[in-house]
């Protein structure tokens, strides 16, 4: 599977425990304020691998590179409340 994964609220981009290499990431804020998004290896307990602030009242893209950020446990984003959206594109390594 590779694809744009979007999501809402903290949660597994794709199934627990997935080895996953992500690329890019949009995060989307509200007027709230700087929004905050953690990419964990390996659940919402797990090794924090990338933070991202994103900019109130609007969206900030992160490049991770052409060899990406690569979680081997499954990757779990944490957003804040200032946080309305995240887009993160992504491939499932075998």
């Amino acid at each position: 599977m590779s694809g744009t994964v979007y999501k809402t609220a903290d949660g597994e981009l794709l199934a627990a425990g997935d080895k996953i290499r992500v690329f890019n990431m949009n995060v989307n804020c509200g007027a709230g304020g700087n929004g905050v998004v953690e990419l964990r290896d390996g659940g919402a307990a797990g090794n924090i691998y990338v933070v991202a602030t994103g900019t109130a009242s609007t969206g900030v893209a992160f490049h991770f590179g052409d060899e990406g950020y690569l979680f081997l446990n499954g990757c779990y984003a944490n957003v804040d409340a200032n946080v309305n959206s995240i887009a993160v594109t992504l491939v499932k390594e075998p």
